[in-house]
């Protein structure tokens, strides 16, 4: 009788689902326009979703996560501190229904706090307290983020996971030279021009800017470009800048379409801040192939090396102004910006963020 022989059929083992994503903020910011497009590409079912208690019963399930990036943005805006006291209690309550109902939570942190802070002694520190307890994992653009976060809110150890903050290079419109962007905006062509661009607050330090420039006899002048939070500080820069025809400044919002108007006539983009953690000025100013005059914290030691900017110590009283006088004193090769920023992938921060949801 002839030996059986066994047949071993294979199935191919079906496919993990793939992950939902609550995006319940930044989808009309140009990080969650260009995040949330990679984690689709990639497969991830991205969910536009609404953080509020009439969406989330009817359409957050079981194992989806909910992905935050500026938790204060859903209490700080009232006017009032019982309202800010009242949307705080609110977003509260949705954090745990969320867990309750099965879902987590994911932070990507932008910052450590708020830069602005709420009129409530201490709730923006017992809101990210909370944010941090309950999350899933939390998301850094810079392992020297990490530490940060960790050595103000120790439970978020074990929880933190990197993603790149990713490049815009070709995100933006770029259509003219330096000289058609600085005819544009009647500079002399010969000039060595200083940016700063964006929102103009407090802890961007434009007044450290503004009195460090002054300090400096350099021929060169120094544009300010975005709009003002605050009366009172506008007032404060222009009554500094006052006298000096150098310092130029556009105190309004700069639509996407006109950035390049200024990150094209600009020989470098100077970001001094007071505080940091994340910064999409620098990425930008990157992703137009400009150097970067910034302060050593947050994620910047790891975006800005030496062959794309200058760094200086925030600890230095002196150190925006040799910074200043060092850039100028430079020569940065466009191309070697431009090359630097695009290894910044959002591919690969998606890739990442996927794979920390399994960890």
């Amino acid at each position: 009788m002839p030996d059986a022989t066994t047949f071993k059929i294979e199935c191919p083992l079906p496919a993990p689902p793939s992950p939902t994503i609550v995006a319940v903020e930044a989808q009309s910011h140009p990080y969650g326009e260009c995040f949330y497009l990679a984690l689709e590409k990639i497969g991830a079912r991205v969910v536009n979703g609404l953080f509020s208690i009439r969406w989330l019963p009817k359409h957050l399930n079981a194992g989806d996560f909910v992905h935050l990036h500026w938790p204060s943005f859903f209490y700080a805006g009232a006017r009032t501190r019982l309202g800010v006291l009242f949307q705080f209690t609110y977003f509260v309550t949705l954090l745990f229904f969320i867990r309750m109902r099965g879902g987590k939570l994911l932070w990507t942190a932008h910052n450590l706090l708020p830069h602005a802070a709420t009129p409530i002694p201490g709730i923006d520190c017992l809101g990210r307290r909370i944010v941090i307890a309950l999350s899933h994992r939390i998301f850094v653009h810079s392992m020297s983020a990490a530490p940060v976060i960790e050595e103000r809110f120790p439970r978020a150890r074990g929880k933190i996971a990197l993603i790149q903050h990713g490049h815009w290079v070709d995100y933006y419109p770029r259509t003219q030279t330096k000289r058609q962007a600085r005819d544009k905006l009647r500079l002399p062509p010969d000039a060595f021009v200083f940016l700063f661009i964006g929102q103009c607050r407090e802890y961007k330090n434009i007044h450290g800017l503004v009195k460090a420039y002054r300090d400096l006899s350099l021929n060169s002048i120094l544009l300010i470009a975005g709009k003002f939070q605050q009366d009172d500080y506008q007032k404060n820069i222009l009554a500094m800048a006052d006298g000096d025809e150098r310092i130029r400044i556009f105190a309004h919002f700069i639509p996407d379409r006109e950035l390049q108007d200024f990150l094209c006539a600009c020989d470098c983009v100077v970001l001094p801040y007071l505080d940091i953690l994340t910064s999409g000025a620098a990425m930008l100013a990157l992703s137009f192939g400009r150097p970067v005059v910034s302060v050593r914290l947050g994620c910047l030691p790891d975006l800005i090396i030496d062959e794309v900017g200058v760094l200086f110590d925030p600890k230095d009283p002196d150190g925006l102004r040799g910074a200043l006088i060092a850039i100028k004193d430079r020569q940065f090769d466009e191309r070697r910006i431009l090359t630097h920023a695009r290894t910044f992938s959002w591919s690969d921060s998606a890739k990442a963020f996927i794979q920390a949801l399994d960890e």
